[in-house]
């Protein structure tokens, strides 16, 4: 029984043992098999060995050919990326070649390399197994591996075995000896220094066939880190040389002797000699900003490549030597003969304009950029910049800003025929040193006049209405991300649209240029993506000056940069700007006829300045192409002003020249909007008063339908010359038209003389007062409307009857009885009642009194009569609109009104709460805003009573 027990014993142990063998058997054939199918993976899409013979073989290795820049055409090298030092570099051998020609390398550099690098070197298989969870490039072999075949392939512990075998093909196919010699001829040294002959001749103005052993261990070192090179770091290359020296020593590689005498020779370091760029060196800069956001950094340098950028040869050299002739004649030298850098006549200089002794002495030590835009393709055809003041630097923006400020007022019920006044403000905010005092306000204009001309006063008012916030908007929309007010304002000043015309910082001429050209491009921005313009919430597109990117080998690595055309303002909105911008007639009054800005076909342009630099600026446009130009000092002088004309007198010649061979189109009218005949200045239908009737541009819906209010007519006494009233004798009765002026624009009419209509009505021919036959209300002269009670007295001796009659007009030629004869007197009270609610215009109520003897005794009070309500709109916000909630934003209530024979007041409601009453216009009222759904109710009241209201709703969130 015991003998059974312990055969079923072991028979459960040999099962046991079967079945644990059979699981081990198949884990070591699971991972045979898993081993197997991971080393396929590692082997898979494995690059080819050969290439890099491809790329490093002289003569003609790909990489031994520098990265060069070419013109839009390809037939005009503007930049080869190599260090000028190094332009002799050769390719050396550390074996024999078939050829003659190769030179060695010297035995320092290889037993320097070899020590620092890879002492192993002659022993392993051209990798070593340490480092491949840190990913570390321990060998010669892997370091070429590394950089030439897997530098695509991000990090990883796959990445580092497919290096490793990579390293041991490599390795295996063409020996060691080759192997470090591809690795001396191509690894970086820094400073654009590819390989050891080019780093000799860049560090220590010799071959690398001259080196001795300090200058050897030196390189050495630095293969290793290339940023700390002798010309960034020289103290600690020439100490890392050392360590080189005593790991040559410790490996007995050089004697005691040979290691002292390294470390007591006295190492030369050659100066840095500075690339000779003359052609485009800024649009190179950010070719490079674009291209390194595909193709990486140090392929780049490496060399190889052949980038077209978008450059217009001809037109960046022409546009070159221009800015240079055009500075040295404001410098005073007018007889300057500057050739373009390839020799030919500087053309657009006989477009330049002669220049006054006022600007060569004012405007010395001026610098200039100058950028030329496709706005459809969104690149740069030319970019003219200087090291100092570069292009692409932010700057005080000043007046070139103001088409933003009134864009941003076009989308809030504005239109280039709005009604704005010039005249001297009285807030006490505005800082006056802006306004010169020669400056000659002109009062009541349209918008297109005081944008056309630079009238500050109106475009300061309307930044106050309309809010700053609405303003920045727009200009991040079109492309000005990094417009700011600088925080260390001059003024301590609460008055948004100084801000923003004095202090508004953060803009280049490139930027502007593509703002500009929106206009030009019916609202579309064009450019590329600029991914590193996180921080806005509105990506950046940046002009283009990449159109395609191969090697060597004709493999093409970009077809073009990836181009966005963007919608930021619609078509309607931007062609009343560029209506405006090309105006001609409408810059007159400031830049008389013929000036900078006129270049023989349309354009549109526009100058301005900085007020608190010497900053001035001309942009500019054609349906083909937009020019921008700043000019400033490299030395700022303080009261140092240059005059916007010199930068708009380059632009002329710049846009001239770059337009020939375009046809000189204009902007077709769009959909949307409509032209039709106005009033100058009010915008308004024109009546038989008004002065001059102009062509202007609405967005269609946004036309006017009211007639013209601001010449109105008035009769006059003119022997008193003040208002006549029913008394005054007909034949003293004299109708004149005046300008209605409000109050805040009485200052500037009595300064300039202007001749306002008579506020006292004329008494001297006013009867005595009757105390027996008197109309005690209405009041004379007042407002009235709908069915109006006669107040007042007649009585007295010899009483018969009184009938109360009322006539149209200051004289009226026939009388309408609404009261009929009646015999009862009245002391005080209710003489009759008028029903006036068909009528309007000027009235006599007469009350006529009857007595004894057929004797008649007359009371008349003159009045208005209006039963016409005002006219009413909201243009800001439109119903149902939404804004997100910023703490302290504003919005801008903004209401269109008017009432023939007079206004009251507007009044503005936000539910039941009364938030603002207004009684002159503009009508337009900041309210600081609270989350949530509101209703915004405003009423408009004239001098009668009547009133008209209207509601919309919108959003906070």
């Amino acid at each position: 029984m015991r003998r059974q027990r312990r055969q079923k014993h072991n028979s459960h142990f040999n099962q046991i043992g079967l079945v644990s063998a059979a699981l081990v058997s198949l884990i070591l054939v699971g991972a045979l098999i898993g081993s197997a199918n991971y080393y396929r993976s590692l082997l898979q899409n494995l690059p080819s060995l050969e290439t890099i013979p491809l790329l490093l073989e002289p003569p003609d290795g790909v990489l031994f050919q520098p990265t060069q820049f070419f013109d839009r055409s390809g037939e005009h090298l503007i930049y080869s990326l190599e260090n000028p030092a190094s332009e002799n570099r050769r390719y050396l051998g550390v074996q024999s070649k078939d050829t003659d020609s190769v030179e060695f390398i010297p035995a320092p550099i290889v037993t320097a390399t070899i020590a620092i690098s890879d002492p192993a070197f002659w022993e392993h298989p051209g990798f070593s197994s340490a480092g491949i969870q840190d990913n570390l490039h321990n060998t010669l072999a892997q370091k070429l591996v590394s950089e030439l075949l897997l530098w695509d392939e991000p990090a990883s512990i796959q990445r580092a075995w497919r290096e490793r075998i990579l390293a041991a093909q490599l390795t295996n196919r063409y020996g060691r000896a080759q192997i470090l010699e591809w690795f001396l001829n191509s690894t970086d040294y820094g400073n654009l220094a590819f390989g050891i002959d080019a780093a000799a001749q860049v560090y220590f103005g010799k071959s690398a066939t001259q080196l001795n052993l300090a200058e050897a261990a030196v390189l050495a070192a630095v293969a290793e880190a290339p940023a700390l090179n002798p010309h960034d770091a020289p103290q600690t290359a020439i100490e890392r040389g050392r360590v080189v020296i005593d790991a040559m020593l410790g490996q007995g590689v050089i004697t005691t002797r040979e290691a002292e005498n390294a470390r007591e020779m006295a190492i030369e370091i050659t100066p840095v000699i500075e690339p000779n760029q003359n052609i485009a060196p800024a649009l190179i800069n950010l070719t490079w900003n674009q291209l390194t956001a595909t193709i990486p950094l140090h392929r780049l340098e490496r060399g190889g490549f052949t980038i077209i950028t978008s450059l217009d040869y001809d037109l960046q050299l022409q546009a070159e030597c221009t800015a240079a002739v055009h500075l040295n004649r404001i410098a005073g030298d007018a007889n300057s003969d500057v050739k373009a850098l390839d020799g030919s006549n500087c053309q657009p200089v006989r477009l330049l304009p002669s220049l006054s002794f006022e600007d060569q002495s004012e405007s010395a030590d001026l610098a200039a950029n100058i950028v030329v835009l496709d706005p459809f393709s969104g690149e740069i055809r030319a970019l003219v910049d200087n090291s100092s003041q570069s292009a692409q630097m932010n700057r005080p923006a000043g007046s070139i800003l103001t088409p933003f400020f009134y864009l941003s007022a076009f989308t809030r019920g504005y239109n280039p025929a709005s009604l704005v006044w010039d005249v001297p403000s009285n807030d006490p905010e505005f800082p006056s040193w802006v306004f010169t005092p020669s400056a000659e306000y002109q009062g009541p204009v349209r918008l297109r006049e005081a944008l056309a001309n630079d009238y500050f006063v109106p475009v300061i008012n309307i930044v106050n209405q309309i809010g700053i916030e609405n303003v920045l908007r727009i200009t991040r929309q079109l492309g000005l991300n990094s417009l700011e007010i600088a925080s260390d304002l001059t003024d301590n000043i609460d008055c948004s649209g100084c801000q923003l015309l004095l202090h508004a910082e953060g803009v280049n001429l490139i930027d502007l240029a593509q703002a500009y050209g929106v206009f030009s491009n019916q609202g579309i921005l064009v450019g590329h993506p600029d991914t590193s313009q996180s921080q806005y919430s509105l990506q950046t597109l940046s002009p283009i000056t990449v159109l395609k990117v191969t090697d060597s080998t004709d493999r093409v690595w970009l077809s073009q940069l990836d181009q966005e055309s963007r919608p930021v303002v619609s078509p309607q909105l931007a062609y009343l700007m560029t209506h405006i911008l090309s105006d001609e007639a409408a810059r007159w009054p400031t830049l008389g006829h013929p000036n900078p800005l006129e270049i023989g076909r349309p354009a549109g342009a526009k100058m301005g300045q900085s007020f608190t630099s010497n900053d001035v600026w001309t942009v500019g446009f054609t349906p083909q192409l937009v020019v921008g130009v700043w000019l400033g000092s490299q030395t700022p002088i303080e009261g140092d002003q240059a005059s916007p004309k010199l930068a708009a007198g380059l632009w002329r010649a710049i846009v001239q020249h770059a337009s020939q061979e375009h046809p000189p189109n204009d902007w077709p009218l769009l959909p949307g909007v409509t032209q039709m005949e106005v009033c100058d200045p009010s915008g308004m239908l024109p009546t038989l008063q008004c002065p001059t009737i102009v062509s202007e541009v609405f967005l269609t819906g946004q036309e006017p339908n009211q007639p013209d209010n601001l010449y109105q007519t008035y009769q006059v006494n003119k022997e008193t010359e003040r208002l006549a009233t029913v008394f005054t004798p007909p034949e003293l009765v004299e109708e004149r038209v005046y300008l209605n002026i409000p109050l805040e624009a009485s200052g500037w009419a009595t300064n300039i003389g202007l001749e306002t209509p008579p506020e006292v009505f004329d008494v001297i021919y006013s009867p005595e007062i009757n105390f027996e036959v008197q109309i005690t209300s209405p009041a004379m002269f007042s407002h009235l409307n709908g069915e109006v009670s006669i107040l007042g007295r007649v009585s007295g001796a010899d009483f018969e009857s009184y009938r109360v009659q009322v006539g149209a007009g200051l004289n009226p030629d026939g009388w309408i009885v609404i009261q009929n004869d009646r015999s009862t007197p009245v002391e005080s009270g209710i003489l009759g009642s008028w029903d006036t609610s068909d009528l309007n215009g000027l009235y006599a109520v007469q009350l006529v009194a009857l007595r004894t003897g057929q004797r008649l005794e007359t009371a008349t009070i003159q009045v208005t009569v209006d039963n016409q309500p005002p006219i009413l709109s909201i243009s800001y916000p439109s119903d149902g609109q939404s804004f997100e909630y910023e703490q302290n934003k504003t919005i801008t209530f903004q209401t269109i009104t008017s009432d023939n024979l007079g206004l009251k007041q507007v009044e503005y409601f936000i539910g039941n709460r009364a938030v603002a009453t207004q009684i002159n216009p503009p009508f337009a009222f900041p309210w600081r805003a609270n989350p949530g759904e509101h209703e915004l109710k405003i009423v408009s009241t004239d001098l009668a009573g009547n009133s008209t209201e209207e509601i919309i709703t919108f959003i906070v969130e």
